[in-house]
């Protein structure tokens, strides 16, 4: 266990977390060793794993980049953040739209740490505010006077929920979190979602579930029709729900469009 830089909660490394794996693959430095094991024991069992961390993040950044441009949402609430990084929803909407709000949700202590630093260090930082709190409990999210103070939930909402629902077991309903997160948006708001799968390949995913569960973490991939739930009955935006790097790539893919295994889409509500 140890403190964070801000001399705030503790902060358990001897576990591994979601948000710190996930930036050991992107290449980031705010990891610990359990990250790192279970960073590389995924890794066996996928071997292009740190390449489908960096392509669920330029999912993001296209989501992001969709909903400010085309959709003209000048205001986000992203769940799951992780650790603050190039490429994250509040750079990405900063960049695009520098008016954006951005409300960013995470309950990983290390998370708060660095998003200090970073809301201390950056200017107009004003506008992108971090939020300490859990996915499966969207009441005290949608409550926190953080949010109600940084969000008009009266206005169009971009919702980012990127790499985050597979955190959640079945026995705890996400699909009902969701559905409450949704359901608390106005018309013309928008959900990015993208959700590993073993659709692909169910053999490297079952490894991967069974590594996560030695390692006391959450792991669970779904298929297609489950993940195409959490949309619940909002539109989705073209191409629909589709592998993470064939929804609006930037460029023509060059390799085949299933090697990251995960589905992605956005969807608007009517």
């Amino acid at each position: 266990m140890t403190k964070d830089q801000t001399g705030g909660p503790l902060i358990d490394t001897s576990l591994p977390h979601s948000a710190r794996m996930y930036d050991y693959w992107l290449g980031g430095s705010s990891n610990f060793a359990a990250d790192r094991a279970m960073g590389q024991a995924i890794e066996q069992a996928i071997p292009g794993i740190k390449a489908m961390a960096m392509e669920n993040r330029k999912f993001l950044g296209r989501a992001v980049r969709y909903m400010a441009e085309e959709a003209g949402i000048r205001q986000f609430l992203d769940i799951g953040t992780g650790i603050p990084a190039d490429g994250d929803t509040a750079s990405v909407a900063g960049i695009v739209a520098p008016d954006s709000r951005v409300v960013c949700v995470d309950n990983d202590p290390i998370v708060q740490a660095h998003a200090h630093d970073v809301l201390n260090g950056t200017p107009g930082a004003g506008r992108t505010v971090y939020l300490e709190a859990d996915l499966r409990k969207p009441g005290e999210v949608l409550a926190a006077p953080l949010l109600r103070d940084t969000l008009d939930l009266g206005q169009p909402v971009g919702l980012l929920l990127v790499a985050i629902l597979m955190l959640v077991r079945d026995e705890q309903d996400p699909w009902a979190a969701v559905t409450a997160f949704l359901d608390a948006l106005p018309s013309g708001s928008h959900v990015a979602i993208s959700h590993p799968t073993q659709d692909f390949d169910p053999e490297a995913m079952a490894s991967v579930a069974r590594a996560a569960e030695e390692g006391h973490m959450t792991f669970v991939p779904r298929d297609r029709s489950e993940v195409l739930r959490f949309f619940t009955d909002w539109e989705l935006v073209s191409p629909g729900l589709v592998p993470v790097m064939a929804w609006r790539p930037e460029s023509p893919l060059t390799q085949d469009e299933r090697a990251a295994y995960y589905w992605a889409g956005v969807a608007r509500k009517p």
